[in-house]
């Protein structure tokens, strides 16, 4: 290949397509491929001898001197062919920091990306929910390989999970499974609210594990707790049911030949998580050949939508402690942190109190800096919003443990839109009425953070880094990017424990 980037950038922008320069990306074969924009569509670029893959080019392909330049809709063949030049599937988590950035209008993963990039964490880009895909549009694949495209243009060449979030069904899993995702976290809140078993219909192995856990004590930064008998009896009841769809989940994707990390997720019931139930948990899904990867307990406190975390720090910080070292005692699985954006309060406890070891989710946060670029650069189509949200406020809550009420929303915003977000309400009610707005304004939506690309890409960057200052207190990344070697393994892994 003779002719350079200004070359083959100068026959793109005639057409009216912009390349983005830090997306280029050697192909081990020969050639390269990159990413073109134009009018807010994303394009698969390649540039090389030849064309090493069968799919109709959107244009092109030309022929210069030393190669050929075509662009390329990125569709699921597309996709699926450059998976075969490069490593571009989601994988399981090989770092003991992993940190979970929902995108959900697919427009965010490569701002997301500049900022996880500069911390010691194993990014999880593709991130969503049944509930959140509902109310999008979206399905699994079209939310991986949205994630793909924002990793090739942001350039990111490192290791990455895509989370298939809150189960509750076996059709989701398999849909999930079927295109490709890494993690599979198991949500529970449905299952438990059936109600628990009669201690008589209770499995040999859940007596098993009863007996097996009856008085152990676990040492922690508080002092020493032993797991009491009854509180383990009330565990069993409780749980046994919602478990065993966990490990029909896990026959599926052991039948399907996918090797995933599995995650379970109590935190959207109402009562605080007792270590009895954690260590049930944990013992019963190991006695059915279940290893999990991550357990997301209901921590005490508040963990509103949008809003800081409100209660004492220091009971959540023993807490933590205490849920930490059972599981380090059971095998090592990580805790993860749900309902994580903005909760900067205690970011840094959790942090320690799992000694560098966890898992952090977040999503609705990159959604509202969507909704501040909107307010600083369309203020009309704000208001727009605020209303349609406002009115339907039932209908946006279902699914959402929020305490927010219609009297709690002022009927009018202040004549500085933006500063509107400041007001509690106001952003909790933007956090969960992203489905209804998008069904109404999605194409004004989208059309807004195309002409403001930059501004856009900024908020999202910045909220990120807020989260991961508060996180690692201002210790960023030193040597440690997450970039591949040569043969596509990642290099410069951080110490401490791996794979959980």
């Amino acid at each position: 290949m003779t002719f350079g980037w200004e070359q083959f950038t100068e026959k793109l922008n005639a057409q009216g397509w912009r390349p983005i320069p830090g997306s280029l990306r050697p192909v081990p074969q020969g050639g390269a491929v990159f990413i073109a924009r134009k009018n807010g569509e994303r394009a698969l670029g390649w540039v090389g001898t030849g064309i090493p893959f069968e799919v109709p080019p959107l244009w092109g392909p030309l022929e210069l001197d030393g190669g050929t330049i075509g662009l390329f809709a990125w569709d699921e063949r597309s996709y699926a062919a450059l998976r075969r030049l490069l490593p571009l599937a989601p994988r399981r988590c090989d770092r003991p920091v992993s940190f979970g950035a929902g995108d959900r209008l697919g427009m965010a993963t490569a701002a997301q990306l500049a900022a996880l990039r500069r911390y010691p964490v194993f990014p999880i880009l593709a991130q969503q929910s049944p509930r959140e895909l509902a109310r999008t549009g979206r399905d699994f694949r079209d939310v991986l390989r949205t994630a793909v495209l924002g990793v090739l243009e942001a350039g990111y060449a490192g290791p990455f999970g895509a989370d298939a979030d809150h189960l509750q069904e076996e059709a989701q899993l398999r849909a999930a499974a079927e295109a490709g995702y890494s993690l599979y976290t198991f949500d529970l809140r449905r299952a438990l609210a059936r109600g628990p078993r009669a201690q008589e219909a209770l499995s040999s192995t859940a007596r098993a594990v009863v007996a097996e856990l009856a008085g152990r004590r676990i040492a922690f930064p508080g002092g020493v707790y032993a797991l009491d008998e009854e509180a383990l009896w009330e565990a069993a009841r409780v749980y046994e049911g919602a478990l065993e769809e966990v490990v029909r989940g896990a026959e599926i994707l052991k039948a399907m030949g996918i090797d995933a990390d599995l995650e379970v997720s109590v935190d959207e019931v109402e009562t605080e998580t007792p270590p009895e139930a954690h260590a049930f948990v944990v013992r019963y899904l190991q006695r059915r050949e279940v290893e999990l990867w991550s357990l997301a307990p209901r921590f005490p406190g508040v963990f509103e939508k949008a809003v800081d975390y409100e209660g004492e720090v220091e009971r959540f910080a023993q807490a933590v402690a205490l849920h930490h070292a059972l599981a380090r005692s059971l095998g090592g699985h990580r805790l993860s942190l749900h309902s994580g954006s903005e909760k900067f309060r205690i970011f840094r406890v959790f942090a320690e109190r799992t000694e560098g070891h966890f898992h952090i989710k977040t999503s609705g946060t990159t959604w509202l800096q969507a909704v501040r670029v909107i307010a600083r650069y369309r203020p009309a189509l704000f208001a727009d919003l605020y209303a349609l949200a406002r009115s339907a406020l039932e209908e946006s809550r279902r699914d959402y443990p929020i305490a927010l009420r219609r009297e709690d929303l002022p009927e009018g915003l202040p004549a500085d839109p933006e500063a509107a977000l400041a007001h509690r309400a106001i952003r909790q009610l933007f956090h969960i009425s992203y489905g209804i707005l998008l069904a109404r304004f999605g194409a004004e939506i989208r059309q807004a953070l195309v002409e403001h690309e930059a501004e856009h890409a900024a908020a999202v960057t910045g909220n990120l880094e807020r989260h991961l200052e508060a996180l690692f207190e201002g210790r960023e990344s030193t040597g440690v990017d997450l970039l591949p070697s040569p043969s596509g393994e990642g290099t410069g892994e951080p110490e401490g424990p791996g794979r959980a």
